[in-house]
């Protein structure tokens, strides 16, 4: 019985510990996730394009398609980043989440175990059917199925851990740092979106092609090169528009997340004051072995809510500073600086 405390205490403090820190996982994944290495080759193949079409340009038209070329390879760099860092995010989480479900696991089987016992004893008093007993072992029969299954299911993201961030898994703290340092006006969002660059550009390109139109040009060709140059003004309309949209989506997002873990860091707090009253009284043998099983039961299910939008503030958190140009290892590195500040000022 104490075993169990013991286990449910321990696996609490490894979910909310500092050990590894994200800056170091980051650095170790680098040198051996595929993700990583497909960002590093199209960057420097981007580059190499770049620096080719610059020194083969004949005019200034050509020199727009390298820049959107470059942008264009530029957009695919960041998707490739961006893989990577939601990938070390949800092997963490993935971590997290099956060693929170493999407690829960455990305790549902604890709990199995005690019913078909009770069940067994009232059945052996003539008490309870026949049905009710095979019931009880039905369910005792599907709560180690269930353990067997969480257990293979940790094993697994253990295993996909090492595999593709390069280290054994360790205790890490998943702090929430406050996305509001991250925000960024709207203009300078503009500025560094390469899809307005991209549209700025084509239609700069499109008024190249009007004021170099041949002197013999038809109606036709000046026609369509009028029309031509009025998409590109819609277009590039249009390109601030979705992205100014996307930039509100995403601080949306970042602020009813950051609303939804105040919320369940409340109840993760009212949790364990439970916990920890029903613990005190079992102590004393006021409360059941069930009656405490169903309250680490209950404690856990609000710690897996809790990790869940935890990182889904962290994966838009991680959207929103590279969509906007901004270094997430440098956002990272500042956290856990603060994070252990803070920590030395509270020793």
């Amino acid at each position: 019985m104490k075993r169990i405390i013991i286990f449910i205490a321990v696996l609490i403090t490894c979910l909310m510990m500092f050990g590894q820190s994200p800056q170091d996982i980051i650095d170790t994944a680098k040198q051996v996730n595929t993700n990583y290495r497909i960002y590093e080759l199209n960057a420097e193949k981007n580059e190499l394009d770049y620096d080719k079409a610059i020194i083969e340009a004949i005019n200034r038209k050509s020199e727009i398609a390298a820049e959107i070329s470059r942008l264009n390879g530029e957009n695919q760099t960041k998707g490739n980043l961006s893989s990577f860092y939601s990938e070390i995010l949800n092997h963490i989480f993935e971590v997290k989440t099956q060693e929170i479900n493999l407690a829960i696991s455990d305790i549902s089987l604890k709990i199995a175990e005690l019913d078909y016992q009770d069940s067994q004893n009232l059945f052996d008093k003539g008490l309870i059917s026949s049905n009710a007993l095979q019931n009880a072992s039905i369910t005792l029969r599907d709560a180690k199925t269930d353990l067997e299954q969480k257990q293979g299911d940790l094993e697994l993201a253990l295993k996909n851990y090492k595999e593709d961030l390069g280290m054994e898994w360790e205790p890490l703290d998943i702090f929430v740092p406050d996305y509001n340092q991250y925000v960024i006006p709207d203009s300078e969002w503009l500025e560094v979106s390469k899809t307005v660059q991209i549209s700025k550009y084509n239609l700069e390109m499109a008024e190249f092609d009007i004021e170099n139109l041949s002197m013999n040009a038809s109606n036709y060709d000046k026609k369509i090169a009028d029309i031509s140059l009025e998409q590109k003004k819609i277009d590039l309309s249009l390109a601030k528009e979705n992205t100014l949209d996307q930039k509100r989506d995403l601080e949306d997002s970042l602020y009813f997340l950051k609303k939804q873990l105040e919320t369940l860091e409340e109840r993760l707090t009212l949790s364990q004051d439970d916990l920890e009253d029903v613990r005190t009284r079992y102590e004393k043998g006021l409360v059941s072995d069930t009656q405490l099983f169903s309250q680490e039961k209950s404690h856990l299910s609000v710690l897996s809510q809790y990790n869940a939008t935890v990182k889904s503030y962290w994966t838009t958190l991680s959207n929103y500073v590279i969509n906007s140009d901004q270094d997430v290892e440098e956002a990272l590195r500042k956290n856990i600086e603060k994070v252990e500040s803070e920590a030395l000022k509270n020793e």
